[in-house]
């Protein structure tokens, strides 16, 4: 093994997490994405002050969205340390970007919880796609910096299927499943924007139950 690869080990392998804990994280996680990110509706075909009136679940999607994007945090904690160091530098990375990404995903949530139902019937004109609110160079950027969260679990799943200490066939999921999430929910494309969130939650809820099992069985080996 290489200087560099006992490197990668030593500090992948330094995270310490509740393995069993994360399992549940993740899996729950992804259960809320395939069951309710489908049901978000399309700011894109009407002005956003109407789409947010007219959606009498809208804060509470975006609250428990805050809720899943922590969750989906601290199972990719655990997936990185249930492969015990043997991500590599691409499993740091895609941890780095799943932290900052979880972060902005969760403000831009909360705020979307809190303040967009407000200003929908005290100021609608900051909701329009290209008024000061979302077209600010602020809110953008969190928005770019928010793609890290499914991009991150990308990274990792890339990085595990690479590791093959799990089968590869979760991680291969994972890693083209995030993206999709964003290029086909992302904009609410009909039908497969819904179809992707349900495969990206599913695959979550797929690698909870294989961490679980991890913690509760021997640990598992390279193939």
């Amino acid at each position: 093994m290489s200087g560099r690869s006992v490197q990668d080990h030593d500090e992948m392998s330094g995270l310490r997490v509740s393995v069993r804990a994360s399992a549940v994280s993740l899996a729950v996680s992804g259960l809320v994405v395939a069951a309710v990110a489908p049901w978000h509706p399309d700011i894109f075909d009407r002005p956003v002050d109407q789409v947010v009136r007219g959606f009498g679940a809208w804060t509470f999607l975006h609250a428990i969205a805050v809720v899943a994007v922590v969750l989906a945090l601290f199972g990719a904690a655990g997936l990185v340390a249930a492969h015990d160091g043997r991500l590599g530098r691409l499993g740091q990375a895609g941890l780095i970007v799943e932290v900052v990404g979880v972060v902005m995903t969760a403000a831009l949530a909360a705020v979307e919880a809190i303040a967009f139902p407000v200003l929908a019937d005290r100021a609608p004109t900051l909701l329009a796609i290209d008024g000061p609110l979302l077209s600010s160079p602020l809110f953008i950027g969190a928005g770019v910096l928010a793609l890290g969260w499914p991009l991150g679990l990308a990274l990792l799943g890339l990085a595990a299927a690479r590791s093959e200490v799990f089968d590869r066939s979760p991680g291969i999921l994972l890693a083209i499943s995030g993206p999709l999430f964003l290029v086909l929910e992302g904009p609410f494309v009909p039908v497969a924007g819904a179809l992707s969130a349900v495969l990206f939650g599913i695959t979550q809820i797929w690698w909870g139950l294989l961490l679980w099992r991890s913690a509760a069985g021997p640990e598992p080996t390279a193939a």
